[in-house]
């Protein structure tokens, strides 16, 4: 299976929904820059938060190209 870079609203969207699982049934790897992962952790008293970094096929990373941001 193929591996997928992620932004906020997929991840959030999914969450909420309780269906995170989606992503992990496409894909053995979601990489998530580390902005993305500040987002979502900025939302923890939501009733749909997880903490993505304790989630092992989901990848925290820092990105390379910073222009990209």
């Amino acid at each position: 299976m193929p591996k997928v870079v992620s932004n906020t609203t997929p991840i959030i969207s999914l969450l909420k929904l309780n269906r995170l699982d989606f992503l992990q049934n496409l894909y053995t790897e979601v990489y998530i820059p580390i902005a993305v992962f500040n987002e979502i952790e900025a939302g923890k008293a939501k009733g749909y938060y997880k903490d993505l970094s304790k989630i092992d096929w989901i990848k925290i990373t820092e990105l390379k190209d910073k222009q990209a941001n």
